[in-house]
């Protein structure tokens, strides 16, 4: 079973390739005078938010599907609403009806706008509130570690890169160098982590 967030991925991650491109192209033109780093870092950052986004997207469609009885999880699931939230999601209009589906959706995305996806545990216990219990030894019999251990390195350079302008820690002599391999290798990463979670929401 693929979940329909899928196919928005797909378009993220291409994006994400094509800021390589660009940083690619660019060195090549100028004879390396203007180098493509920050397109790879760029391109590194979109990845990552091309995975947060699915899984975010994927968490609200299955809440939505459980809220209105379309999904039975039997694991405990929570997400927090405040009760004035509830409040106005029930006075939305009769129990099931379209206009009580779009305002508990508007109310849980917010909701799940305050939570980041991107580290594996995270992940791990987002979609397990939903009903995808045990996601990366589902999903990854074989090396579930090794994935988890590959998508926090990456998650931590993004983190690096947005937080502290990619400063090289030791030195403090500008950023930590960038190759388009590396980025390349974290968007592909990605890309294999979100193929195979999919199959299983």
């Amino acid at each position: 079973m693929t979940s329909r967030r899928l196919e928005g991925f797909k378009v993220e991650i291409s994006r994400a390739r094509d800021l390589v491109g660009i940083g690619q192209s660019l060195s090549s033109i100028t004879n390396g005078l203007v180098g493509g780093e920050d397109h790879f870092r760029s391109a590194l950052v979109h990845a990552v938010a091309a995975l947060d986004s699915y899984v975010h997207g994927v968490v609200l469609d299955r809440a939505m599907d459980i809220l209105m009885g379309r999904l039975n999880v039997v694991a405990p699931s929570k997400v927090g609403l405040s009760f004035a939230a509830v409040g106005k999601i029930m006075a939305a209009g009769p129990p099931g009806s379209a206009a009580v589906e779009m305002s508990a959706r508007t109310y849980v995305a917010e909701r799940l706008g305050l939570e980041t996806y991107q580290r594996p545990d995270d992940i791990g216990a987002a979609l397990s509130m939903v009903g995808v219990p045990k996601i990366w030894s589902a999903a990854f019999p074989q090396d579930a570690h090794a994935r988890k251990t590959a998508l926090g390195v990456i998650v931590s350079r993004r983190n690096r890169i947005v937080h502290q302008c990619d400063l090289d820690p030791l030195s403090g002599n500008g950023a930590t160098p960038i190759e388009s391999s590396d980025s390349l290798e974290a968007i592909s990463v990605i890309e294999g982590i979100v193929t195979e979670v999919d199959r299983h929401c």
